[in-house]
């Protein structure tokens, strides 16, 4: 019997994996999105990724923690906050990553970080070359994307409060089918930008 003590590793029904915890509120006007609160293209097949099978709570600082990606070619990692934002004020977000000291297929590969406001919203963006990050045994965290990407919350059209004012984000990259791999992702970040006004933005 040729596959007798040989195991096998079966892809999962749902490859991807789904959000499955909540997002963490930090005061009135910080996200902090763990891997676990993220939806992850590939997450739940063990190829691919390795999810953490905890939840991680508010007093865990254990720097280990954390969502790595083992290989893919098509790259897609998305969030959202729970709660509406507050109107006319300007938000920004980023991604604290690592790579693996076997990290692979980043030189010359780039990743796109987007955000929007509301679903039918239009994306913002910012362009990251992940290839300058140190790769690493120790996890060393670096936020992502390097210059700020800030996206304005619009004054709400209606007063049925049926406007969609939260914060849709994602990392990217789906466009250069090259295969990659080493990423850890600790968290997504989404915060108040302090001094805020209502500066005029696409949304």
């Amino acid at each position: 019997m040729p596959f007798l003590g040989r195991r096998l590793i079966r892809p999962p029904s749902d490859p991807h994996f789904r959000a499955v915890t909540s997002v963490n509120t930090i005061g009135e006007d910080t996200f902090k999105i763990y891997p676990r609160a993220l939806n992850i293209t590939w997450g739940s097949d063990r190829r691919y990724w390795t999810i953490p099978r905890r939840d991680r709570t508010t007093d865990d600082e254990d720097e280990d923690y954390f969502a790595e990606l083992k290989q893919v070619c098509w790259l897609e990692v998305t969030g959202s906050t729970n709660r509406d934002l507050v109107p006319e004020k300007t938000y920004k977000v980023s991604f604290g990553v690592s790579l693996g000291p076997d990290a692979f297929g980043w030189d010359d590969c780039s990743v796109y970080i987007m955000a929007k406001i509301g679903k039918k919203g239009n994306f913002r963006f910012q362009k990251v070359n992940l290839g300058i990050i140190t790769t690493t045994t120790d996890p060393e965290i670096s936020l992502i994307p390097f210059t700020e990407l800030t996206v304005t919350v619009p004054t709400p059209r209606t007063n049925n409060n049926n406007d969609d004012l939260k914060l849709y984000f994602g990392l990217y990259d789906v466009w250069t089918n090259r295969w990659k791999g080493g990423l850890r992702i600790h968290y997504a970040l989404v915060e108040m930008v302090i001094g805020s006004n209502n500066d005029t933005q696409t949304n």
